[in-house]
């Protein structure tokens, strides 16, 4: 039988090991997670649900095994708490699903029974040759290799039923509730998310680390002209001598730096929720006459290569990260999706459940540690007297700009 999905399930009345501890029963089936998922089938036996094998297409074949592992949920209470896991998460999941439907997903097979993922980085060879007849010899390269490494931690929160819970719950024919389930969803995706853009704490085994794009070594860097400046009373208002023009040129000017890098995109720019203010503002309200209703933002997404501009709310402010969408510079590693799975403690009185999953960034660079990530951060705040010292020194250079020390450089990284 196939579900909506397209999984092959059967049925069989086989048993399984299901004795001793949770790692124990996770090692005797192959750290497959299903079997921390038992569930009351219509008979009230004890059931979970194991992969097989595969069939001719690939899709995976599970059984329904009557095991020895308690079980206190129904089928349809685990389907409710799945519904509330996967909701909840999904909309936290904005920048690690973006690499997702871009493509950049790579699939580890049983990675629960794994600690570190290995690869290689290779060099670039010489170009290919030219010639009428294809006799000429071409130059036979050797790349260089090294091996690199990241771990794979297991991203997790628990939660807790007591059996009163459950029980009042079934003979009452209500629901259980699944609010604590979906806010421990939340927090896993939410950790997801900020591993991915690299803005948690640091997470370091086996000599290698998790990195995001915005704590990988090898990424560009770049100050962004701050379109925001301190009043004087300790809040920042516009800075009234930045244009979104400036924006717009200093953007061409990150793409530049990418391009020197060999990362030519297609691109997404991800910001701090600050800069929605300026970027849904009208990119010119009135020149020459001429009125439009375009935003930054539309004007920005015109820019060749430059596929979206999306807001992250776990983005420091003032940050902004141009990024190539490519497997060669980051990809969504999915070694185990986010689930959920129980066991008993306390003689069966207390039903523990942890959602668990395996999704981490891989940050790549080539050999001679070019990437395709520039993370960008707004120059400090400045007052209007000191942005007035600043650009009246810019008026100077385009007279005198031979006599200036400071000619062709960024007056805001000029205070």
């Amino acid at each position: 039988m196939s579900n909506a999905n397209g999984v092959s399930i059967t049925n069989a009345d086989s048993l399984v090991g299901g004795y001793g501890d949770v790692s124990s029963r996770l090692m005797m089936n192959n750290f497959d997670p299903r079997c921390l998922r038992p569930f009351l089938n219509s008979n009230n036996q004890s059931v979970i649900t194991k992969m097989v094998g595969r069939d001719s297409l690939n899709k995976p074949i599970l059984q329904n095994v009557v095991t020895h592992n308690a079980a206190t949920l129904r089928k349809d209470d685990w389907v409710q708490i799945d519904e509330a896991v996967v909701q909840a998460a999904r909309p936290r999941l904005r920048f690690f699903n973006d690499l997702r439907a871009a493509g950049l997903n790579v699939n580890l097979p049983n990675a629960l029974g794994k600690t570190v993922w290995q690869y290689e980085r290779q060099s670039d060879i010489t170009p290919a040759t030219v010639s009428m007849d294809g006799l000429r010899k071409g130059d036979s390269d050797r790349p260089l290799y090294d091996m690199q490494q990241m771990p794979l931690p297991i991203i997790h929160k628990d939660f807790s039923f007591s059996a009163r819970q459950i029980a009042v719950s079934r003979n009452s024919n209500s629901p259980i509730d699944v609010t604590t389930a979906a806010s421990a969803s939340r927090m896993v995706a939410e950790k997801v998310e900020r591993l991915a853009l690299g803005v948690d704490e640091d997470f370091n085994y086996g000599g290698g680390q998790v990195y995001g794009v915005c704590n990988y070594p090898n990424r560009l860097t770049k100050v962004f002209t701050n379109p925001w400046m301190d009043n004087g009373y300790g809040y920042a208002v516009r800075n009234p001598y930045w244009t979104p023009g400036v924006l717009q040129r200093e953007i061409l000017e990150a793409r530049r730096q990418l391009a020197d890098q060999f990362h030519y995109g297609p691109y997404a720019i991800y910001h701090s929720p600050d800069f929605d203010e300026i970027l849904d503002d009208d990119y010119n309200l009135n020149f020459n006459g001429i009125s439009t209703s375009l935003t930054l933002r539309e004007r920005l997404k015109k820019i060749d290569q430059v596929q979206s501009i999306k807001t992250s709310e776990f983005l420091p402010k003032g940050t902004l990260v141009l990024l190539e969408m490519d497997p060669n510079t980051i990809q969504a590693v999915t070694g185990m999706d986010i689930t959920t799975v129980q066991w008993q403690d306390q003689g069966g009185f207390e039903i523990h459940f942890k959602v668990i999953c395996i999704l981490l960034p891989r940050m790549k660079s080539d050999y001679y540690g070019r990437c395709g990530v520039l993370h960008g951060g707004v120059s400090p705040l400045q007052t209007l007297q000191e942005l007035d010292n600043t650009y009246a020194r810019k008026q100077y250079r385009v007279v005198d700009s031979q006599n200036d020390p400071l000619a062709g450089q960024n007056p805001a990284n000029n205070p």
